[in-house]
C-alpha cells in the first residue's frame, strides 16, 4: 500500500510541476467561479439592466489577483512561484482577465508610469469597445440577420 500512495504522490507532484497543467487547472476553475458567481449575483440583483455579475466578478477578480500578486510573489520565497501561476495567471484569469488589466495598470502606477497607466486604462477600455463594435460588424456582414 506504501508503494502504491507513493507513486500517486510522485505521479501528482510530476503533473503539478507542468506549467501547463497548472494553468489550464487554475484556469478551469476559475472559469468555473465566473460563470457561477455571476449567474447567482444576476439572479440576486433581478436583471435590472446593469451587468451586475460581470462588475462583480471583475471587482472580485482585482481584488483576488493584487491579493494573490502580493502574498505570492513579493512575499513568499521564489520556490513558491508556481502558485502564482495557479491562482494568479490561471484562476484569476480564467475567472476574469481584468483583474490582470488592473495588476498591470497599478504596477505601473507604482512604478511611476502614470503616463503608461493612462495609456493603459483608456487604451485597453476604447480598444476594447471597438474591437466589439468591429467584431459584431463583421459577424453582421458574414452572418446577416434573417
Amino acid at each position: 500500500m506504501g508503494d502504491w500512495l507513493q507513486a500517486i504522490d510522485a505521479w501528482t507532484h510530476a503533473i503539478l510541476a507542468n506549467r501547463f497543467v497548472v494553468l489550464t487547472l487554475g484556469g478551469a476553475l476559475g472559469t468555473n467561479a465566473r460563470y457561477l458567481l455571476g449567474r447567482w449575483v444576476d439572479e440576486v440583483a433581478g436583471g435590472r439592466g446593469f451587468p451586475m455579475g460581470t462588475f462583480v466578478v471583475n471587482a472580485t477578480g482585482s481584488f483576488l489577483v493584487g491579493l494573490v500578486a502580493v502574498i505570492v510573489l513579493e512575499r513568499l520565497p521564489p520556490s513558491q512561484q508556481m502558485w502564482y501561476l495557479f491562482l494568479g495567471t490561471g484562476f484569476c484569469g480564467g475567472f476574469t482577465t481584468f483583474s490582470t488589466f488592473e495588476w498591470e495598470t497599478f504596477k505601473l502606477v507604482r512604478d511611476g508610469n502614470f503616463a503608461f497607466a493612462l495609456l493603459n486604462i483608456v487604451g485597453s477600455v476604447l480598444v476594447g469597445f471597438l474591437g466589439v463594435i468591429l467584431a459584431v460588424a463583421v459577424a453582421g456582414l458574414v452572418f446577416p440577420r434573417r
